[in-house]
């Protein structure tokens, strides 16, 4: 049952890498740097949580690369060493490529966070941006990261948060207009964000499945799947998605966002 589950999560990414609908050029140079303004100008939290220029003379491992936007931003700190694994040979391949067009290097390899294959206690950090969640078994995904972690290598860790605008929409186009108001959040996340069997979690829960860390600290980012910016909301296109942009309380939302912890991201940062 897991492999079939994993499977399943494998080929939804493998079809579209994560950020790939953002490159937009006719040729290579034009499409990564296409995407590196499109994802950076919509999501300019990312830049800020990642604090790329800390990798620098660090040995480094990104899980999750997609099309390989942050691992670019690792490479070009100068980090001692630089590792990227992904579920899905299309994202590793579009990183080669990006990586070989813009003279980068990373030791880039198609891998399961459930099992890294790597020895204990091998990196100074580990990097990794809305991919956990997609996992089976996300709790032995941390735990893998604590165990190829060096003591007192830290780790920033995006997952996805349960109390969002993002999912409260979801919940009222298949709970609510489907006459299915009991679907819980939990359920509407599985089966209708992304990848089947896709998570949310709160921030107890969040606490869980980081317990094995000496250090951490976690908070809610307003997404901008939340303010329904870019692309967002692709997978569900037609009249209501369009009538809801069209709508859309952008400026009330921001302002609940300061008073109540609510959005679709769960920054972690934690320390072995």
């Amino acid at each position: 049952m897991t492999n079939l589950k994993i499977n399943k999560v494998h080929d939804f990414w493998n079809s579209e890498s994560c950020g790939e609908r953002y490159a937009i050029g006719e040729n290579d140079n034009q499409k990564f740097l296409s995407e590196k303004n499109n994802r950076y100008k919509i999501e300019p939290y990312i830049k800020k949580f990642a604090n790329f220029p800390n990798f620098k003379d660090m040995d480094v491992l990104e899980i999750g690369v997609g099309f390989g936007c942050d691992h670019t931003q690792i490479a070009s700190q100068k980090p001692k060493s630089l590792t990227g694994i992904d579920l899905t040979e299309r994202a590793i391949n579009n990183t080669k490529i990006r990586f070989q067009t813009l003279g980068l290097q990373s030791n880039l390899i198609v891998g399961n966070a459930e099992k890294l294959l790597f020895h204990d206690n091998t990196f100074d950090c580990i990097y990794s941006w809305g991919v956990l969640h997609h996992s089976p078994d996300t709790q032995k995904c941390f735990d893998e990261v604590y165990r190829v972690l060096k003591p007192g290598g830290f780790a920033k860790i995006m997952i996805y948060y349960k109390y969002s605008p993002v999912g409260w929409m979801l919940w009222i186009k298949y709970g609510l207009l489907k006459f299915k108001p009991f679907k819980t959040l939990k359920e509407i996340y599985s089966e209708h964000l992304e990848s089947p069997g896709t998570k949310a979690y709160t921030i107890k829960e969040a606490h869980d499945l980081t317990m094995l860390f000496s250090d951490k600290k976690i908070q809610v980012q307003l997404s901008h799947g939340d303010l329904m910016d870019g692309d967002v909301g692709a997978r569900h296109r037609g009249l209501l998605l369009n009538l809801a942009k069209a709508i859309y309380p952008k400026a009330l939302i921001k302002i609940i966002a300061k008073i109540f912890p609510i959005g679709l991201y769960l920054l972690i940062n934690i320390k072995k």
